[in-house]
């Protein structure tokens, strides 16, 4: 499959196939026994909760995830061949953006057991401490202020270094934990790697900073989700979910796709779902759900159920629980837009790979022998962040960006030895992008009919104020400045695209539209401090919270999964002592 297609547009999986995990037994009408937690959504958000929650072994939780188990996949488990992996995705896309002259990126999302944490680049990164200490105010929950929800960062984490790698990146092991998640560095450096920090420092004047001890600007050679002694992946099934699954009072339902939340009055008490490998429907009572299933599908349901905005559940005669009309507003997501530069041969490419037999073969040898090399990273780690001058919003209201905390950068550039743009030439090459970190315009999600395997409708609202297109231009100039320097040329050999005659600034905008994408970080669409109280309660309603991404009020400064534990941590400890288990 051609690299361009993979990382642009994944497969769609309709449906989800894969063997059961261990589930409760069904009883003779179909329904399932009465569980005290029913989790929808098998992430980083629903794994973490249940391992916690099933430490009390008189407390029964069952979680229903509509993907598969791949766990025994290569191409999840192996971190070079997460380019390669077609499966276990959910493939959405956006409606025709306005700002993108009409384009639809798509926005995918994790569709197997693990999530989003089965698919991604791996990425550890917590990012700017004020955030956090934001969310606090805006939730009223004051453990996720920074210096508290840093323990759920220790709790989550275990820090994983190897002596041989002697690149210089500060790292504060404090700061970790003895977590299930492995943290690590990569073994393997690219002959880019030094060159562009090196160059990123200068030219951004930003020193190397260690972005999981609350740093939010500077240039990181990266932390990630990988397993020092074998070069594996560590993700939210393997890390949390083998420890749950552990336990008698865990059941867990791959293949689970999850229709509607039950009510009885105002108050959750089932779900129903569709055991995808049967086709046949069930029904599992429980005394509290937990939505868990991302920032797009999580609305989604709640939607489907009754609970949303009134007027729209109304015209597609879906009885209404409550009216929320907050609930699918308010999606925030990291928008990027991206720059390709032919690599000369000594920058080993994914494009290396799978082109030169000698290449692979080295590779694929080398891990097998000590998960070195090729496949043991996740092809480039570079990356920076920084705060934009004044200058970036002359002539346009910029005080949104402007008046961010001082922590808190403007946009991020990040680099990947992978061809991602399509109609480049067939060259080894390696692509950068530049994007948004915590943009002005924001997205919703509505429903687009009341059947839950219909898409929802998603308006990303890319680049969507005036601030924000400023702030996408000047960095997109710079970013292509940046890897246009002296430093880098013998590496980056000739700008691919745009291509050096794309100079004006019509024309560098209708590059920008071209190549924007999502860095698939969304989050927002049931947020504490408007859907969710202090407790991850849905307002209004009992029985029923969301944890994860939906319910931050906002986007971090860094890819989002390392937040997306430590929040379902805290929730696991704020609903275990609410209820008393």
């Amino acid at each position: 499959m051609a690299t361009t297609r993979l990382l642009r547009g994944l497969p769609l999986v309709a449906a989800l196939a894969s063997s059961l995990a261990a589930a409760a037994p069904l009883t003779a009408d179909g329904t399932d026994d009465v569980a005290d937690y029913v989790i929808v959504g098998g992430g980083p958000a629903g794994f973490v909760v249940a391992e916690y929650l099933t430490r009390n072994p008189d407390v029964s939780v069952t979680l229903l995830d509509a993907g598969p188990d791949l766990d025994s996949d290569p191409n999840i488990s192996v971190p070079g061949r997460f380019a390669f992996n077609d499966k276990g995705i959910w493939m959405f896309f956006v409606e025709p953006d306005p700002q993108l002259g009409g384009r639809t990126p798509d926005l995918g999302q994790g569709g197997a057991l693990g999530g989003g944490s089965t698919i991604n680049n791996m990425i550890y990164c917590r990012g700017a401490a004020s955030v956090f200490d934001e969310w606090a105010e805006i939730s009223g929950n004051y453990g996720l202020a920074w210096e508290s929800l840093l323990e759920d960062f220790r709790a989550t984490t275990s820090w994983q270094d190897e002596a041989e790698i002697t690149y210089e990146q500060p790292v504060n092991a404090s700061v970790f934990g003895d977590g299930p998640l492995a943290v690590s560095r990569q073994r393997q450096q690219f002959a880019l790697d030094q060159r562009l920090a090196d160059t990123m420092q200068a030219r951004l004047n930003v020193d190397v900073v260690d972005m999981a001890s609350g740093d939010g600007i500077g240039v990181s050679q990266g932390l990630n989700t990988i397993r020092a002694k074998d070069r594996t992946r560590s993700y939210a099934y393997s890390a949390f979910g083998h420890i749950a699954n552990t336990r008698s009072n865990f059941h867990l339902h791959a293949n689970a796709w999850v229709s509607t939340i039950g009510f009885a009055g105002t108050t959750a008490d089932s779900v129903t779902y569709n055991d995808t490998t049967t086709n046949t429907m069930h029904t599992i009572r429980a005394k509290e759900i937990i939505v868990a299933a991302g920032a797009v599908k999580s609305p989604h349901l709640l939607m489907l159920s009754g609970i949303g905005p009134a007027d729209r559940l109304e015209e597609l005669g879906i009885p209404v629980v409550k009216d929320v009309p907050e609930v699918g507003q308010n999606l925030v997501d990291h928008h990027n837009s991206l720059v390709s530069f032919a690599a000369a041969p000594e920058e080993l490419t994914l494009w290396q790979y799978q082109y030169d037999a000698t290449v692979r073969e080295e590779a694929d040898a080398e891990y097998a022998r000590n998960g070195d090399g090729l496949l043991g990273t996740q092809w480039g780690d570079v990356f920076a962040t920084v705060r934009l001058p004044d200058e970036a919003f002359e002539g346009v209201d910029g005080s949104f960006f402007q008046n961010l905390p001082a922590d808190r950068p403007h946009v991020a550039y990040q680099y990947i030895n992978v061809g991602v743009i399509p109609d480049v030439a067939n060259v080894s090459s390696i692509t950068a992008w530049v994007g948004l970190v915590q943009p002005e315009a924001t997205g919703n999600i509505t429903l687009a009919s009341a059947n839950y395997q219909d898409a929802p409708t998603i308006f990303a609202n890319y680049f969507g104020s005036p601030a924000d297109r400023a702030a996408i231009l000047y960095g997109y100039k710079e970013l292509r400045s940046l890897l246009n320097c002296d430093s880098l040329k013998p590496i980056l050999t000739k700008e691919l695209f745009p291509s050096a005659n794309v100079t004006s600034d019509d024309d560098i905008w209708a590059a920008i539209q071209e190549t924007a994408r999502s860095w698939h970080h969304p989050v927002g669409t049931v947020s504490l401090g408007t859907v969710l109280d202090a407790n991850w309660r849905v307002k209004g309603i009992d029985g029923l919270r969301v944890v994860g991404s939906p319910a931050m009020p906002y986007v971090s400064t860094c890819p989002i999964q390392s937040t997306v534990y430590a929040l379902s941590h805290r929730a696991a400890i704020d609903i275990a002592t609410a209820d008393g288990v």
